[in-house]
């Protein structure tokens, strides 16, 4: 196993039980993941991005064309947290625009994309292969709204960033694993659908 794919096991291994345990909020309702209470970050935690608030304190939806960093964001664009939170917002903008090089440009060579009801997609062949078939009904992606809900570092090269994204009926959560080798790019991503 090379030295990055243990890196990212050992990154996954401590994120995916944190993740369990403080539960994923679907946009628009309080059902929490296996019933849990979820935790916000809080402004002094270190490398963490909280998302746009509104009055009540909830993740406001941001249409990704739009969206930029904003001043409650903790290492704004210039940090860390902010470079791996534009490239999904990249990502989100090539899905929308239904351009498949830029969706697949977005992801590292040896990246791992398991997407709800989907084959999991190993390397750049496979994840071109996959969306290629997910954006053939490129008008839903057009469609589709993403709220990035939290970014933050995990170390100097790695981060992680969560999402919930609306399209049509469906509501989908999302975890991206970003590593950094000269640049930001997504390593591993998974969805599914918020229950």
């Amino acid at each position: 196993m090379s030295k990055i794919s243990q890196r990212r096991a050992l990154l996954l291994a401590a994120i995916v039980p944190v993740v369990l345990v403080a539960g994923c909020s679907s946009a628009g309702n309080d059902t929490q993941a296996m019933k849990g209470a979820a935790s916000p970050a809080t402004p002094t935690d270190t490398g963490s991005m909280m998302p746009e608030e509104t009055g009540t304190g909830t993740a406001a939806p941001t249409d990704m064309e739009s969206a930029s960093p904003t001043a409650t964001d903790t290492g704004a664009a210039g940090g860390a947290g902010g470079q791996a939170r534009a490239v999904v917002e990249s990502y989100f903008s090539a899905l929308k625009s239904g351009n498949v090089d830029q969706v697949v440009g977005a992801f590292a060579d040896d990246a791992v994309v398991a997407l709800d009801g989907e084959a999991t997609a190993e390397g750049t062949q496979a994840i071109r292969t996959l969306f290629q078939q997910q954006l053939k009904g490129a008008n839903e992606q057009a469609q589709a709204t993403h709220t990035i809900d939290e970014a933050r570092t995990a170390g100097s090269e790695d981060a992680i960033v969560s999402s919930t994204s609306k399209q049509g009926d469906e509501t989908y959560r999302e975890l991206f694993v970003l590593s950094k080798d000269g640049e930001w790019k997504i390593s591993q991503f998974m969805n599914n659908q918020a229950s």
